[in-house]
Protein backbone atom coordinates (compact mmCIF):
# COMPACT_ATOMS: atom_id res chain seq x y z
CA UNK A 1 0.00 0.00 0.00
CA UNK A 2 2.63 2.78 0.96
CA UNK A 3 4.75 1.63 -1.97
CA UNK A 4 1.71 1.94 -4.33
CA UNK A 5 1.20 5.31 -2.69
CA UNK A 6 4.69 6.12 -3.37
CA UNK A 7 5.01 5.36 -6.47
CA UNK A 8 2.37 7.35 -7.76
CA UNK A 9 3.75 10.38 -5.83
CA UNK A 10 6.99 9.81 -7.71
CA UNK A 11 4.54 9.82 -10.96
CA UNK A 12 3.17 12.91 -9.99
CA UNK A 13 6.29 14.32 -8.94
CA UNK A 14 7.82 13.89 -12.42
CA UNK A 15 4.96 15.30 -14.10
CA UNK A 16 5.32 18.66 -12.15
CA UNK A 17 8.72 18.79 -12.91
CA UNK A 18 8.11 17.91 -16.69
CA UNK A 19 5.26 20.93 -16.33
CA UNK A 20 7.66 23.19 -14.81
CA UNK A 21 10.30 22.56 -17.20
CA UNK A 22 8.00 22.79 -19.72
CA UNK A 23 6.95 26.01 -18.47
CA UNK A 24 10.28 26.99 -17.95
CA UNK A 25 11.85 26.58 -21.22
CA UNK A 26 8.17 28.20 -23.08
CA UNK A 27 8.96 31.32 -20.69
CA UNK A 28 12.40 31.29 -21.90
CA UNK A 29 12.03 30.68 -25.70
CA UNK A 30 9.14 33.61 -25.10
CA UNK A 31 11.73 35.28 -23.46
CA UNK A 32 14.11 34.71 -26.04
CA UNK A 33 11.93 35.69 -28.67
CA UNK A 34 11.32 38.80 -27.23
CA UNK A 35 14.63 39.64 -26.53
CA UNK A 36 14.98 39.16 -30.27
CA UNK A 37 12.37 41.16 -31.69
CA UNK A 38 13.75 43.57 -29.08
CA UNK A 39 17.20 43.66 -30.58
CA UNK A 40 15.51 43.64 -34.29
CA UNK A 41 13.37 46.52 -33.72
CA UNK A 42 16.74 48.15 -31.82
CA UNK A 43 18.61 47.48 -34.49
CA UNK A 44 15.78 49.28 -37.09
CA UNK A 45 15.59 52.22 -34.87
CA UNK A 46 19.80 52.46 -34.42
CA UNK A 47 19.85 52.29 -38.55
CA UNK A 48 17.10 54.81 -38.80
CA UNK A 49 18.73 57.58 -36.10
CA UNK A 50 22.60 56.50 -38.20
CA UNK A 51 20.52 57.62 -41.53
CA UNK A 52 18.87 60.41 -39.84
CA UNK A 53 22.57 61.91 -38.40
CA UNK A 54 24.22 61.19 -41.32
CA UNK A 55 21.37 62.90 -43.29
CA UNK A 56 21.63 65.76 -41.07
CA UNK A 57 25.45 65.93 -41.70
CA UNK A 58 24.90 66.07 -45.56
CA UNK A 59 22.10 68.69 -45.17
CA UNK A 60 24.76 70.99 -43.09
CA UNK A 61 27.55 70.57 -45.58
CA UNK A 62 24.61 71.63 -48.29
CA UNK A 63 24.07 74.29 -46.28
CA UNK A 64 28.25 75.15 -46.18
CA UNK A 65 27.99 74.37 -49.69
CA UNK A 66 25.20 77.19 -50.70
CA UNK A 67 26.70 79.74 -48.07
CA UNK A 68 30.27 78.81 -50.07
CA UNK A 69 28.90 80.15 -52.90
CA UNK A 70 27.46 82.93 -51.81
CA UNK A 71 30.26 84.30 -50.29
CA UNK A 72 31.96 83.73 -53.72
CA UNK A 73 29.16 85.65 -55.55
CA UNK A 74 29.31 88.78 -52.98
CA UNK A 75 33.08 88.83 -53.04
CA UNK A 76 34.69 88.19 -56.09
CA UNK A 77 34.09 90.19 -59.18
CA UNK A 78 31.89 88.10 -61.83
CA UNK A 79 34.67 88.61 -64.24
CA UNK A 80 37.36 86.80 -62.35
CA UNK A 81 34.62 84.25 -61.43
CA UNK A 82 33.78 83.20 -65.22
CA UNK A 83 37.92 83.49 -66.00
CA UNK A 84 39.06 81.97 -62.59
CA UNK A 85 37.74 78.61 -64.85
CA UNK A 86 36.97 76.86 -61.65
CA UNK A 87 35.11 80.22 -59.49
CA UNK A 88 31.55 78.85 -60.80
CA UNK A 89 32.04 75.24 -60.65
CA UNK A 90 34.98 74.49 -58.31
CA UNK A 91 36.01 70.94 -57.52
CA UNK A 92 34.38 68.91 -54.73
CA UNK A 93 35.80 69.44 -50.99
CA UNK A 94 35.95 66.80 -48.84
CA UNK A 95 34.85 67.94 -44.92
CA UNK A 96 33.80 65.72 -41.99
CA UNK A 97 33.79 62.12 -43.56
CA UNK A 98 31.83 63.63 -46.45
CA UNK A 99 31.92 66.34 -49.78
CA UNK A 100 30.92 69.69 -50.19
CA UNK A 101 29.77 70.66 -54.10
CA UNK A 102 28.63 74.11 -55.26
CA UNK A 103 27.97 75.05 -58.43
CA UNK A 104 26.86 78.38 -60.05
CA UNK A 105 24.58 79.41 -63.13
CA UNK A 106 23.65 82.96 -64.37
CA UNK A 107 20.14 82.80 -64.42
CA UNK A 108 19.56 86.19 -66.46
CA UNK A 109 20.98 83.89 -69.42
CA UNK A 110 17.64 82.39 -69.88
CA UNK A 111 14.21 83.51 -70.89
CA UNK A 112 12.04 84.32 -67.47
CA UNK A 113 8.96 82.95 -68.57
CA UNK A 114 7.27 85.48 -65.71
CA UNK A 115 8.74 88.42 -67.72
CA UNK A 116 6.03 87.55 -70.58
CA UNK A 117 3.35 89.55 -68.65
CA UNK A 118 3.10 92.55 -66.54
CA UNK A 119 1.08 91.88 -63.63
CA UNK A 120 0.37 95.52 -63.33
CA UNK A 121 -0.47 97.14 -66.37
CA UNK A 122 -1.90 93.54 -67.53
CA UNK A 123 0.01 93.75 -71.04
CA UNK A 124 2.23 91.12 -72.50
CA UNK A 125 6.19 91.96 -73.07
CA UNK A 126 5.71 91.31 -77.14
CA UNK A 127 9.83 91.00 -77.27
CA UNK A 128 10.32 88.30 -74.91
CA UNK A 129 6.85 86.26 -75.88
CA UNK A 130 8.26 86.57 -79.33
CA UNK A 131 11.71 84.68 -77.74
CA UNK A 132 10.34 82.36 -76.57
CA UNK A 133 8.62 81.77 -78.97
CA UNK A 134 11.59 81.63 -81.49
CA UNK A 135 13.24 79.53 -78.62
CA UNK A 136 10.34 76.69 -79.02
CA UNK A 137 10.90 76.79 -83.17
CA UNK A 138 14.85 76.39 -82.99
CA UNK A 139 14.42 73.38 -80.58
CA UNK A 140 11.79 71.96 -83.44
CA UNK A 141 8.72 72.64 -81.58
CA UNK A 142 5.95 74.79 -82.86
CA UNK A 143 5.49 78.40 -82.10
CA UNK A 144 1.80 77.79 -80.68
CA UNK A 145 2.95 75.51 -77.88
CA UNK A 146 3.35 78.48 -76.04
CA UNK A 147 -0.05 80.00 -75.95
CA UNK A 148 -1.01 77.83 -73.34
CA UNK A 149 1.72 79.41 -71.10
CA UNK A 150 0.39 82.47 -71.97
CA UNK A 151 -3.24 81.64 -70.46
CA UNK A 152 -0.91 80.04 -67.60
CA UNK A 153 0.32 83.35 -66.30
CA UNK A 154 -2.02 86.31 -67.48
CA UNK A 155 -5.24 86.70 -65.07
CA UNK A 156 -7.96 86.59 -67.81
CA UNK A 157 -10.24 84.18 -68.89
CA UNK A 158 -10.15 85.28 -72.59
CA UNK A 159 -7.59 82.41 -73.95
CA UNK A 160 -8.41 79.01 -75.47
CA UNK A 161 -6.57 77.54 -72.40
CA UNK A 162 -7.84 78.94 -69.52
CA UNK A 163 -10.12 78.05 -65.82
CA UNK A 164 -12.74 75.71 -68.57
CA UNK A 165 -9.93 73.73 -70.37
CA UNK A 166 -8.08 72.85 -66.56
CA UNK A 167 -11.22 71.62 -65.02
CA UNK A 168 -12.32 69.59 -67.62
CA UNK A 169 -9.12 67.47 -66.92
CA UNK A 170 -8.96 63.89 -65.04
CA UNK A 171 -8.30 64.76 -62.66
CA UNK A 172 -9.66 68.64 -62.56
CA UNK A 173 -6.33 70.87 -62.33
CA UNK A 174 -6.70 74.89 -61.18
CA UNK A 175 -5.15 77.11 -63.76
CA UNK A 176 -2.93 79.68 -61.59
CA UNK A 177 -3.76 83.06 -63.93
CA UNK A 178 -0.91 84.46 -62.09
CA UNK A 179 3.73 84.36 -61.89
CA UNK A 180 5.55 80.86 -61.74
CA UNK A 181 7.45 80.35 -58.72
CA UNK A 182 9.62 77.81 -60.27
CA UNK A 183 10.25 76.01 -63.89
CA UNK A 184 8.59 72.91 -62.72
CA UNK A 185 5.24 74.51 -62.66
CA UNK A 186 5.70 74.61 -66.62
CA UNK A 187 4.70 70.65 -66.70
CA UNK A 188 1.11 71.68 -65.50
CA UNK A 189 0.59 73.88 -68.43
CA UNK A 190 -0.86 72.21 -71.46
CA UNK A 191 1.33 70.61 -73.49
CA UNK A 192 4.53 70.53 -71.41
CA UNK A 193 4.86 67.64 -69.73
CA UNK A 194 8.12 66.67 -67.89
CA UNK A 195 9.26 64.97 -71.07
CA UNK A 196 9.11 68.04 -73.12
CA UNK A 197 10.49 70.51 -70.37
CA UNK A 198 13.45 68.06 -69.04
CA UNK A 199 13.99 65.70 -71.66
CA UNK A 200 16.19 66.20 -74.53
CA UNK A 201 14.78 67.54 -77.66
CA UNK A 202 17.70 66.86 -80.22
CA UNK A 203 16.72 65.41 -83.12
CA UNK A 204 17.59 61.93 -84.03
CA UNK A 205 19.31 62.98 -87.27
CA UNK A 206 21.28 65.84 -85.97
CA UNK A 207 24.48 63.90 -85.72
CA UNK A 208 24.50 63.11 -88.94
CA UNK A 209 23.45 66.91 -90.01
CA UNK A 210 26.28 68.36 -88.14
CA UNK A 211 29.29 66.23 -88.48
CA UNK A 212 32.07 67.21 -86.14
CA UNK A 213 34.40 65.73 -88.74
CA UNK A 214 35.92 68.97 -90.14
CA UNK A 215 34.38 71.51 -87.22
CA UNK A 216 37.44 73.65 -85.63
CA UNK A 217 37.32 73.29 -81.53
CA UNK A 218 35.24 75.98 -81.42
CA UNK A 219 32.54 74.81 -83.59
CA UNK A 220 32.33 71.39 -81.72
CA UNK A 221 32.02 73.27 -78.14
CA UNK A 222 29.45 75.35 -79.39
CA UNK A 223 26.42 73.15 -78.37
CA UNK A 224 26.50 70.48 -75.85
CA UNK A 225 23.85 67.64 -75.21
CA UNK A 226 22.55 70.14 -71.98
CA UNK A 227 21.72 72.80 -74.70
CA UNK A 228 19.03 70.61 -76.05
CA UNK A 229 17.19 70.53 -72.81
CA UNK A 230 13.96 72.96 -72.93
CA UNK A 231 14.25 73.29 -68.93
CA UNK A 232 18.27 74.50 -69.69
CA UNK A 233 17.21 77.78 -72.03
CA UNK A 234 14.17 78.57 -69.72
CA UNK A 235 13.55 80.00 -65.87
CA UNK A 236 10.84 81.31 -63.80
CA UNK A 237 11.56 83.26 -60.94
CA UNK A 238 9.42 86.31 -59.17
CA UNK A 239 11.61 89.10 -59.42
CA UNK A 240 12.03 91.55 -56.73
CA UNK A 241 10.81 94.51 -58.80
CA UNK A 242 8.19 94.66 -61.71
CA UNK A 243 10.58 96.63 -63.68
CA UNK A 244 13.32 94.59 -63.11
CA UNK A 245 16.81 93.94 -66.04
CA UNK A 246 14.85 91.31 -68.13
CA UNK A 247 17.74 91.53 -70.80
CA UNK A 248 19.35 88.05 -71.47
CA UNK A 249 23.34 87.68 -70.11
CA UNK A 250 25.34 86.92 -72.98
CA UNK A 251 28.00 85.57 -70.43
CA UNK A 252 25.41 83.24 -69.03
CA UNK A 253 23.32 82.71 -72.28
CA UNK A 254 23.20 78.84 -73.91
CA UNK A 255 23.14 78.49 -77.49
CA UNK A 256 19.66 78.15 -78.26
CA UNK A 257 18.86 81.62 -76.14
CA UNK A 258 21.22 83.47 -78.16
CA UNK A 259 19.90 81.85 -81.49
CA UNK A 260 16.50 82.82 -80.52
CA UNK A 261 17.33 86.59 -79.70
CA UNK A 262 16.72 87.57 -83.81
CA UNK A 263 15.15 86.21 -86.96
CA UNK A 264 18.83 87.19 -87.69
CA UNK A 265 20.86 84.97 -85.38
CA UNK A 266 22.26 82.08 -87.00
CA UNK A 267 25.16 79.87 -86.29
CA UNK A 268 27.89 82.11 -87.15
CA UNK A 269 26.94 84.79 -84.89
CA UNK A 270 26.14 82.72 -81.85
CA UNK A 271 30.05 81.11 -82.92
CA UNK A 272 31.73 84.93 -82.72
CA UNK A 273 30.27 85.41 -79.50
CA UNK A 274 31.86 82.37 -78.19
CA UNK A 275 35.18 83.29 -80.04
CA UNK A 276 35.08 86.61 -78.31
CA UNK A 277 34.26 85.18 -74.94
CA UNK A 278 37.31 83.19 -75.54
CA UNK A 279 39.79 86.20 -76.86
CA UNK A 280 38.54 87.96 -73.71
CA UNK A 281 39.52 85.05 -71.39
CA UNK A 282 36.22 84.21 -70.58
CA UNK A 283 34.22 87.36 -70.19
CA UNK A 284 32.53 89.90 -71.89
CA UNK A 285 33.12 93.09 -69.89
CA UNK A 286 31.30 95.30 -72.71
CA UNK A 287 28.47 94.58 -75.56
CA UNK A 288 30.23 97.24 -77.94
CA UNK A 289 32.84 93.98 -78.54
CA UNK A 290 30.52 92.65 -80.82
CA UNK A 291 29.88 96.00 -82.35
CA UNK A 292 32.34 95.66 -85.70
CA UNK A 293 31.91 91.93 -86.28
CA UNK A 294 30.85 91.56 -89.69
CA UNK A 295 28.02 89.00 -88.55
CA UNK A 296 26.63 91.55 -86.52
CA UNK A 297 26.18 93.65 -89.16
CA UNK A 298 23.95 92.25 -91.60
CA UNK A 299 20.43 94.01 -91.90
CA UNK A 300 18.15 93.12 -89.82
CA UNK A 301 14.65 95.07 -88.88
CA UNK A 302 13.65 98.37 -89.65
CA UNK A 303 17.12 99.22 -91.71
CA UNK A 304 18.92 98.50 -88.50
CA UNK A 305 21.93 96.10 -87.98
CA UNK A 306 21.79 93.07 -86.10
CA UNK A 307 23.95 95.07 -83.35
CA UNK A 308 21.75 97.56 -82.89
CA UNK A 309 18.79 95.32 -82.95
CA UNK A 310 20.19 93.47 -79.78
CA UNK A 311 22.03 96.81 -78.12
CA UNK A 312 19.02 98.59 -78.44
CA UNK A 313 21.04 101.88 -79.94
CA UNK A 314 19.15 104.48 -81.99
CA UNK A 315 15.90 102.50 -81.11
CA UNK A 316 12.84 102.43 -79.22
CA UNK A 317 13.50 99.04 -77.38
CA UNK A 318 14.08 100.28 -73.82
CA UNK A 319 17.75 98.55 -73.11
CA UNK A 320 17.90 96.29 -75.90
CA UNK A 321 17.46 92.60 -75.71
CA UNK A 322 21.22 91.85 -74.40
CA UNK A 323 23.80 92.90 -71.52
CA UNK A 324 26.83 91.58 -70.23
CA UNK A 325 26.42 91.97 -66.17
CA UNK A 326 24.78 89.17 -64.04
CA UNK A 327 22.43 90.07 -61.73
CA UNK A 328 20.71 86.77 -61.33
CA UNK A 329 22.39 83.41 -60.20
CA UNK A 330 21.36 80.02 -59.59
CA UNK A 331 22.77 77.98 -57.06
CA UNK A 332 22.91 74.14 -56.79
CA UNK A 333 24.82 73.10 -53.19
CA UNK A 334 25.23 68.89 -52.48
CA UNK A 335 26.51 67.50 -49.39
CA UNK A 336 26.74 63.56 -49.73
CA UNK A 337 27.93 61.63 -47.04
CA UNK A 338 28.87 57.76 -46.17
CA UNK A 339 26.06 55.97 -45.07
CA UNK A 340 27.53 54.25 -42.65
CA UNK A 341 30.75 56.16 -42.19
CA UNK A 342 34.20 55.08 -39.93
CA UNK A 343 36.13 57.82 -38.70
CA UNK A 344 39.36 56.40 -38.61
CA UNK A 345 38.60 55.78 -42.70
CA UNK A 346 40.57 58.53 -44.74
CA UNK A 347 38.37 61.51 -45.62
CA UNK A 348 39.27 61.37 -49.20
CA UNK A 349 37.44 57.80 -49.14
CA UNK A 350 33.95 57.08 -50.19
CA UNK A 351 32.74 53.70 -50.09
CA UNK A 352 29.36 51.99 -49.99
CA UNK A 353 26.03 53.67 -50.07
CA UNK A 354 25.69 57.85 -50.41
CA UNK A 355 23.01 60.01 -48.64
CA UNK A 356 22.80 63.14 -50.72
CA UNK A 357 21.19 66.47 -49.89
CA UNK A 358 20.54 69.75 -51.93
CA UNK A 359 19.82 73.23 -51.92
CA UNK A 360 18.93 75.49 -54.57
CA UNK A 361 18.19 78.87 -54.65
CA UNK A 362 17.99 81.24 -57.06
CA UNK A 363 19.62 85.15 -55.85
CA UNK A 364 19.47 88.31 -56.74
CA UNK A 365 23.02 89.44 -56.48
CA UNK A 366 21.77 93.73 -56.98
CA UNK A 367 19.57 93.06 -54.39
CA UNK A 368 20.78 90.86 -52.02
CA UNK A 369 17.95 88.70 -51.85
CA UNK A 370 16.75 85.29 -52.27
CA UNK A 371 14.51 84.96 -55.12
CA UNK A 372 13.37 81.16 -54.72
CA UNK A 373 14.88 78.40 -52.45
CA UNK A 374 14.39 74.74 -51.88
CA UNK A 375 16.04 72.08 -49.76
CA UNK A 376 15.78 68.06 -51.26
Amino acid sequence: MNSGLGLKGRRSSRRRGAIVMLLVGGIGIAALTTTLDFAERSMAEYKISQGEMSGFKASLLAKAGFQGALAALRKIPEEQLYQSGIGLNPPPVPMGGGWIYYKIQGEDGKINLNSIFNADTKELNLRNQEMAQRLLERLGMKRDLFNPVIDWLDDDSQGNFEISYYEKLTPPRKIKNAYMYSLSELTSVKGFDPKIVYGSQKPPDYEQKYSKDFMSDEEKSLIGESDFVLANNLTAFVPFQRNYDDRINLNAAPYFVLMSLSDFMNRQSVLQIMKMKIKKGGYLKEIKDLETIPEFQVPSVGGLSLYKELAGEGTDVSGGRIKTKGEIFRISAVGEVERNYNSKKSSDVMKGPKIVRRITGIFDLTNNLMLYYRED
